[in-house]
């Protein structure tokens, strides 16, 4: 009889056992899962753009910067002229965010530094030209476009706007937009992952907005 109660009780025991080896079992599976996740993104983002996998968060925290800047309208001013290179930067109004063009041999790219990463008020100027050009030249891609060994950088002089945006408008992952410089009109393909120019063309300025979504 005793035997018999103690295996009446070892029954619930040990079911109640297994259901929570089972529990500790799927809470595992769903953290290995949940942390997989980023890096399954990254790899499909990396395989579509055809970017870097190290790369990727950088393209994504960029992407991210220009949708929220879309519906500024960013004039360029020149911080850095160089042979084979152009260095143009413009500021969004109401975020305060921060637009580098870099121009070399027909390669445009575009990075945006976040206002909150700007240096503090009490930092000398000179540092935050420091930080423009930096920016410009960090990321393979950008390496790329300017050459793996930045030339000496010229006397930093902020000259009048150069690049002026007309309009803009989101075409499927990418940016379409008009700008005016030298006096000619350039619509621009901007892919938005990457931040490079996929496609210019010159265009008739009376005629080249609005664009059509």
């Amino acid at each position: 009889m005793q035997r018999k109660s103690l295996t009446a009780y070892a029954e619930p025991a040990a079911k109640a056992a297994n259901h929570t080896m089972r529990m500790i079992q799927l809470g595992v599976l769903a953290v290995s899962v949940a942390a997989a996740i980023p890096t399954a993104k990254n790899l499909y983002f990396s395989w579509k753009n055809g970017v870097p996998f190290n790369q990727v968060e950088h393209r994504l925290n960029q992407a991210a910067l220009l949708e929220r800047n879309f519906d500024c309208k960013i004039d360029y001013r020149t911080v850095s002229s160089m042979s084979d290179g152009r260095v143009e930067v413009g500021a969004c109004n109401k975020t305060g965010d921060i637009s580098i063009k870099v121009s070399r041999a027909k390669q445009v790219n575009y990075e945006w530094i976040a206002f909150d990463q700007l240096p503090k008020a009490a930092t000398q100027s000179a540092n935050i030209m420091d930080l423009f050009i930096s920016q410009a030249y960090a990321g393979d891609t950008l390496k790329d476009a300017i050459g793996a060994a930045p030339q000496p950088v010229q006397t930093i002089r902020v000259a009048e706007a150069t690049v002026e945006v007309m309009c803009q408008a989101k075409q499927g992952g990418n940016i379409v937009r008009i700008v005016k410089e030298a006096g000619k009109c350039l619509r621009e393909t901007v892919s938005m992952f990457k931040g490079t120019v996929e496609k210019r063309e010159e265009v008739a300025c009376d005629k080249a907005c609005p664009i059509p979504n």
